[in-house]
């Protein structure tokens, strides 16, 4: 009977029927039920995979299958090939300042089902990217100091269609970066850092990856930057240094925008302009505006800065083109250009990052101006003799015998100034300073100058006093022409200075020889209680 049975349960399957069978004693056929039930598996196309005790082994259509095996050796600054490591290994150091300098990689485990391999692509200091190679080839470079900067890794053939390839690597002052896949970049370029590690793995397809892989590449940051022109208005951006706004044509810059490309590192940059009429303005940055736009107000001065990782890694050098001034020096990270206090207006910008130790600009001491740096209006000529001051007191005398001080200084302050000021106010504010009872002194000089507001500088050479004369400074002289009497002192031209004599022009008249005006000094020791006698007033 049973024979009966099982013809009639093989005619079944033979027709792709599933039935449950019992004996006809009545006791359930338990290894008939299962043949049945895996036959019509089969038949619907389904594939029954069972992973056994060892991981690395599967089972597809009934056959027995090792998972592929990603293996890999790093040559090492020092050291040489690294034994190999598998599966997110590290392979490398961390911690000894060593560079990686070449890299072998291979699959193992291959087989039919999924054939393929892995190729990669490494980026070498003095070379840049190198060609693909594949299969355990070494990519890189040995016996010449050479570090690897970046790596891509991919797989190939049936293998890709199955795995991803995950790979991340620790760089030289940036350490452990984010995990990439499938020939991405990996590492950095443009930062001149070593590879010092590296981890693969290999990952089925539709497994989750939970590790970082927000930055897995570092390239370098550049900045970009838009000047806001008179009569032009938006100019086209400009990049690293490149001149942003006009020369040579009078025109003001109104309004700037910096940004940053950081391709990867954190962090931003911020600016600060000085506009006339409004004095410094609050900080912005990542390409928002600093300045103005349809107000017709110039850009006078611009502090720049970092912020952040960017900071870690770059300096950011920048200088000015400033009205009747030229290209001055450049500063960087925070410093000053432009002009202050100067009503100046800049008319064009350079602005460059730098990788900290890189090759950069010179850094020099006069990246802004002040009003102190351009060419004053000539002084006007005042006498001490003048009906209107010259019986006012001073000191223990009068303005008319004793006052060539406090009248060579009102002539700079009212004319090369501004200020409205006469020998009378002058002699009597001064007055009140100097301890002398006829006269005054270099000292009475200096202190009076200050209180309105003015920077003085003690001359001791002729050629500084011949420098500061021909950038439009006025100056004070006292000579000796029998008395010791002050005179102002402004230009210079051939060899000589316009001098302008507060004793009605008895003792100088017009342009005189700078190289004996210096000679001719006074020599009453009260006249140089503040150095040699000759002042710069700014």
């Amino acid at each position: 009977m049973k024979k009966v049975v099982l013809c009639f349960i093989m005619c079944l399957m033979f027709f792709g029927e599933s039935i449950h069978c019992y004996a006809n004693d009545g006791t359930n056929d338990t290894s008939v039920k299962s043949s049945l039930n895996t036959h019509d598996s089969k038949d619907n196309g389904a594939i029954s995979s069972q992973v056994t005790s060892d991981s690395s082994v599967s089972q597809v259509n009934n056959e027995t299958v090792e998972k592929p095996v990603i293996s890999y050796s790093t040559h090492v600054q020092n050291e040489g090939w690294q034994k190999n490591v598998e599966n997110g290994a590290v392979s490398g150091t961390t911690g000894q300042r060593l560079r990686l300098e070449a890299i072998k990689i291979q699959v193992a485990n291959l087989n039919k089902t999924y054939p393929g391999g892995v190729t990669y692509s490494t980026h070498v200091q003095n070379i840049g990217w190198q060609s693909y190679l594949s299969n355990g080839e070494s990519a890189g470079t040995t016996g010449r100091s050479l570090r690897l900067e970046a790596i891509k890794i991919n797989l190939t053939g049936e293998l890709s269609k199955h795995y991803d390839v995950y790979y991340r690597v620790h760089v030289e002052n940036f350490g452990w970066l984010s995990w990439g896949k499938n020939d991405a970049p990996v590492g950095s370029a443009g930062f001149a850092s070593r590879l010092e590690a590296i981890q693969i793995k290999l990952v089925a397809k539709g497994t989750a990856f939970s590790e970082d892989q927000l930055r897995p590449f570092i390239s370098a940051s550049s900045i970009s930057y838009q000047s806001h022109v008179q009569n032009i208005g938006w100019q086209s951006s400009v990049n690293n240094g490149e001149i942003s706004g006009t020369t040579g044509k009078g025109l003001r810059m109104e309004a700037l925008r910096i940004n940053t490309i950081n391709n990867g590192l954190g962090g931003s940059i911020v600016y600060q302009g000085h506009v006339q009429d409004v004095g410094w303005q609050s900080e912005v940055g990542n390409n928002v505006i600093t300045g103005t736009v349809g107000q017709g107000k110039r850009l006078e001065a611009l502090k720049v800065s970092l912020r952040g990782e960017l900071s870690k890694y770059y300096d950011v050098y920048y200088r000015a083109h400033v009205e009747n001034k030229g290209w001055l020096d450049w500063t960087k990270n925070g410093g000053i250009i432009g002009s202050i206090g100067a009503s100046k207006r800049m008319e064009s910008v350079q602005i460059l990052l730098v990788l900290k130790g890189a090759t950069a600009p010179a850094i020099g001491n006069h990246s802004y101006a002040t009003i102190n740096d351009f060419p004053r209006p000539k002084p006007t000529y005042f006498s001490q003799l003048d009906s209107r001051w010259s019986k006012n007191k001073f000191n223990s005398s009068t303005i008319g015998p004793t006052g060539c001080v406090p009248t060579s200084l009102a002539m700079i302050l009212h004319g090369s100034y501004g200020m409205n000021l006469s020998p009378a106010d002058v002699a009597k504010r001064m007055d009140g300073f100097s301890p002398w009872a006829i006269g005054a002194s270099g000292k009475d000089i200096v202190v009076t100058a200050k209180s309105y507001g003015r920077s003085v500088e003690q001359i001791s050479s002729q050629s500084r006093a011949q420098l500061l004369l021909s950038q439009g400074i006025p100056l004070i002289m006292i000579e000796n022409v029998g008395i010791d009497p002050a005179v102002t002192v402004y230009g210079y031209n051939n060899g000589k200075t316009e001098v302008f004599d507060p004793y009605n022009k008895m003792f100088f008249q017009g342009w005189n020889s700078l190289n004996y005006m210096w000679n001719k000094v006074g020599t009453d020791p009260v006249d140089w209680d503040a150095g040699r006698p000759v002042f710069a007033i700014r």
